[in-house]
């Protein structure tokens, strides 16, 4: 590895045309290989480009060219294939839920840890550059103390959405619905802005599909650990689907941001904030991935940080099924 990573895309499902789209804008990552279990589909994806293509995972595991591993499979099987590629000596990247088991995510960080590989996961709104000026205002207090904020991903899927994949809406391969598959974006940028969270309230429910064992809407209210309060809401049922929204109110003003844009930035004494221009934000994640395995640092969205929100999940999770409030298990 010679400044330069090359990279290998294992699942070769349709957001793997975003991750290869945005690897070659990188100029330090090269697409090296692609892998699926269906070659038809690995072509598919590495159609215009030099990538090797396998059909086998042990062999693309078997590849010293290989630096690292796009895992872009099935939720549920993250934290498996992930530790199977970290013990090839390969650095690892994982598309969002790092698993859908905080113990499984545990035992990948720890493997990453023990084969001396990086880990990182997508959570790629973290690098919109809005998002970030909103990230920085609230670190250096220009909003003052944080009181209250809403979180919101207001998002219509048709049945036709569930039914195209077999391990779309299934417990055992999704880990959960439209808040472990859809909302769980804006609620790692909720905790990332507003601080690690205490206690949690929620509701689960399935209210307009067939044919899944997993939430289409939930609902949940969070206390966070600095005092502030807030509202979590989740939804593939907003027909005919709208956007995203985080609020944020603090002493000294508020944010918001909807589809990861700021719509309003009421602070004092700062005049309106003007949004920057779109950069696709999968390019900016992989080139900071990128270079944080060329130099040896943990990039900004590394296991452990990645860890967090699936632990606010869970806390969601255990909460819907008990109906009492329930903690955030940070350890």
């Amino acid at each position: 590895m010679e400044n330069k990573v090359n990279y290998a895309i294992l699942g070769c499902g349709a957001i793997s045309k975003t991750h290869i789209r945005a690897l070659t804008q990188v100029e330090k990552a090269v697409l090296y290989a692609v892998c699926d279990k269906e070659e038809a589909r690995a072509k598919e994806a590495a159609l215009g480009t030099d990538a090797v293509i396998y059909t086998d995972l042990n062999r693309m595991l078997d590849d010293k060219n290989v630096d690292a591993v796009i895992i872009l499979t099935a939720s549920g099987m993250h934290g498996d294939m992930g530790m199977r590629a970290a013990r090839a000596g390969k650095h690892v990247i994982v598309e969002k839920p790092i698993d859908i088991s905080v113990e499984k995510a545990k035992q990948l960080i720890r493997t990453c840890e023990e084969n001396h590989v990086s880990l990182s996961c997508i959570f790629q709104h973290r690098y919109d550059a809005d998002t970030k000026a909103l990230a920085e205002a609230v670190r250096e207090g220009r909003l003052g103390t944080l009181n209250a904020g809403c979180c919101h991903t207001k998002w219509y899927r048709g049945q036709e959405y569930y039914d195209e994949v077999d391990w779309r809406g299934t417990r055992q391969y999704d880990g959960g619905g439209a808040l472990m598959n859809q909302g769980i974006h804006q609620l790692d940028l909720f905790q990332y802005i507003m601080g690690e969270v205490e206690e949690v309230f929620a509701y689960c429910a399935t209210r307009a599909h067939e044919r899944i064992d997993v939430e289409d809407l939930c609902m949940a209210a969070l206390k966070f650990r600095n005092g502030a309060l807030g509202i979590l809401e989740a939804s593939t049922v907003a027909a005919p689907g709208f956007y995203t929204r985080i609020d944020i109110n603090g002493s000294r003003g508020s944010v918001i941001l909807q589809n990861n844009a700021v719509t309003e930035w009421k602070i004092e004494g700062e005049e309106a904030y003007r949004t920057q221009e779109t950069v696709l934000p999968h390019r900016l994640q992989l080139a900071e991935i990128t270079e944080s395995i060329l130099e040896g640092k943990p990039s900004l969205v590394n296991g452990r940080e990645a860890l967090k929100v699936l632990q606010v999940v869970e806390a969601i999770y255990r909460s819907a099924g008990s109906g009492k409030p329930e903690k955030v298990c940070y350890e």
